[in-house]
């Protein structure tokens, strides 16, 4: 999901120990699921010194504030994304002010200046995010959360050569289908990074009009607008195999698995060869073939249909499902 707006100084950013005035000038973002997300963000300042060090690995605080209205000069932060500055530039200077900008980030996007080898043992998938996030990176339980409905086995040895720690947790975490979303803990001020194995991390309520903004009139109502949609055929089930040598006789082939339960669109088979795991179980017995089968199936479906579209609205953010109110609307 991209983000860009210009023009917008009534949207509020905040560097801890940063005394300098700040306004913001123009911003860009983007976020997904399953990654960290990033705003760059431009301001002007009468401090035409500001150090990089001043504002670098400092806590930083982007507000997404309403445009005001008459009678009501200051309005409530719509959404607030709390982390880190990681990079800092000086684009120019006048007589008056200078023209800088910051890229705000989580916490979490440090991960990838860390570059390690290791191995885990008798852990988890979980419990080796978890390590990594305390342990390496000093986060705290306020930090993050588990919500899962699967319970994951221990593997026996899990190896980290070379990867960055966001590449190697990253990699873990979408073998098993785990995914991490980014919320705001208002009491504290921080960014949580939240950690789902279903549906139940998506946040549902938030209804917009199909409605395309008018020349530079949009009647202040957020909406949605460039709604299209694109189809594709994908494959139709897929089926997993594994060998394992303790228990050599042992079958390790699941059949096909179609997890649409018969769509006439889809075509063909994908097969996969060492999934690395040691028991063909059902579809719900985590990291076992038929888990495994289910997960890469719906991979393959999540590229069957792919909307797009565009919004004012400044609450969009990855895992919010929308609900779309016109005739036009698919």
């Amino acid at each position: 999901m991209n983000v860009q707006f210009f023009d917008h100084a009534h949207h509020k950013l905040k560097i801890r120990g940063l005394q300098s005035p700040v306004d913001v000038l123009t911003f860009e973002g983007r976020e997904q699921l399953s990654t960290p997300f990033r705003y760059d963000i431009q301001f002007t300042s009468s401090d035409k010194a500001i150090a990089p060090e001043s504002v670098l690995m400092q806590d930083g605080a982007f507000s997404l504030t309403a445009p005001p209205v008459q009678g009501m000069p200051v309005q409530t932060a719509l959404r607030t994304l709390h982390g880190v500055i990681t990079g800092f530039k000086h684009l120019s200077s006048s007589q008056d002010e200078a023209r800088y900008e910051v890229r705000l980030e989580p916490r979490m996007a440090l991960l990838t200046r860390s570059r390690q080898n290791a191995i885990y043992q008798n852990q988890t998938v979980p419990q080796i995010v978890e390590k990594i996030l305390r342990e390496r990176h000093q986060m705290r339980g306020q930090d993050f959360v588990f919500n899962l409905k699967s319970e994951y086995p221990a593997r026996e040895q899990v190896m980290q050569y070379g990867e960055d720690d966001l590449t190697f947790v990253s990699r873990l975490l979408s073998e098993v289908g785990i995914w991490f979303r980014f919320a705001t803990d208002a009491r504290l001020k921080i960014e949580v990074i939240e950690f789902y194995d279903d549906q139940s991390g998506y946040e549902r309520g938030l209804t917009l009009p199909l409605r395309h903004p008018s020349g530079l009139f949009d009647g202040e109502t957020e909406a949605v607008w460039g709604l299209n949609t694109a189809y594709s055929v994908v494959e139709k089930s897929v089926s997993t195999r594994d060998y394992n040598y303790r228990e050599a006789t042992a079958e390790m082939t699941t059949g096909q698995h179609d997890a649409t339960g018969g769509d006439n669109t889809t075509y063909g088979e994908a097969y996969h060869y060492a999934d690395n795991f040691l028991q063909q179980g059902d579809k719900e017995a985590a990291e076992s073939g038929a888990f495994y089968a289910r997960i890469r199936h719906e991979r393959y479906l999540n590229e069957q249909a792919i909307l797009k579209g565009q919004s004012t609205s400044s609450l969009l953010m990855p895992g919010l499902e929308i609900r779309v109110q016109g005739d036009d609307a698919p």
